[in-house]
């Protein structure tokens, strides 16, 4: 009799944890949030040397449509068609509503869609407050090209990954690409003699991303 009820106390257990376990994924159980994605089945690339993705590989990553509503699946970036891909019983799939989420995160990396900036894309989180520093990642399709001589073989069309590119956005949601110092001074106007002397004081000589996440910080603490 007590094996008996010791079976059923650890039947309890598991069935609760896998109930829990699915609350906790609503995009497998609640039809209207999976309908909400609009989702498109994703683009296959064929005969094209590179990657068109940030990892070729999909990874462990949650879709925040709230703070409270979450969905994890696999995930992948695609960095040419600026696209978030998440994988579904084997099958592929685009978020065709993308002002539908808050934040993605794949892994440690945390990415916001931003339909202010640009035509509207997905930028990399690098720093938050005040202002947020973010960062744009992306690939170019380098065309292919005919054989040049008789003894040539044809250069099949490449994927070739483009230059990181930040950008500072305020709390107004005005955005400055960040090229050198003067554009940051320029993102950075209403502190900037403090962040001037700030940067003296480091002795940062440049905007590269090391020297641009301490200067955001210090900024954000001000």
């Amino acid at each position: 009799m007590k094996t008996l009820k010791n079976c059923i106390i650890v039947l309890v257990v598991l069935l609760s944890t896998t109930l829990s376990g699915q609350t906790m994924d609503p995009f497998f159980n609640n039809y209207s949030f999976y309908k909400n994605f609009h989702p498109e089945k994703a683009k296959v690339y064929k005969d094209i040397d590179g990657s068109p993705y940030l990892n070729p590989d999909f990874n462990e990553g949650v879709f925040y449509v709230s703070d409270t509503l979450k969905v994890k699946v696999p995930i992948r970036y695609n960095l040419y068609s600026d696209e978030m891909e998440y994988q579904l019983k084997n099958v592929n799939y685009v978020v065709g509503n993308h002002k539908a989420l808050t934040k993605i995160t794949i892994g440690k990396s945390v990415y916001l869609y931003m339909p202010f900036m640009q035509k509207g894309n997905y930028f990399e989180m690098i720093e938050q407050g005040k202002c947020m520093l973010v960062q744009k990642k992306s690939v170019r399709l380098k065309p292919a090209e005919e054989p040049r001589a008789i003894l040539t073989t044809p250069i099949p069309a490449t994927f070739e990954r483009k230059a990181d590119v930040n950008y500072i956005v305020n709390s107004q949601l005005q955005y400055f690409k960040i090229d050198n110092m003067k554009s940051l001074m320029t993102a950075l106007q209403y502190q900037k003699l403090k962040i001037e002397e700030y940067v003296k004081q480091e002795k940062i000589k440049n905007v590269k991303l090391e020297n641009l996440i301490k200067i955001v910080k210090y900024y954000n603490s001000l």
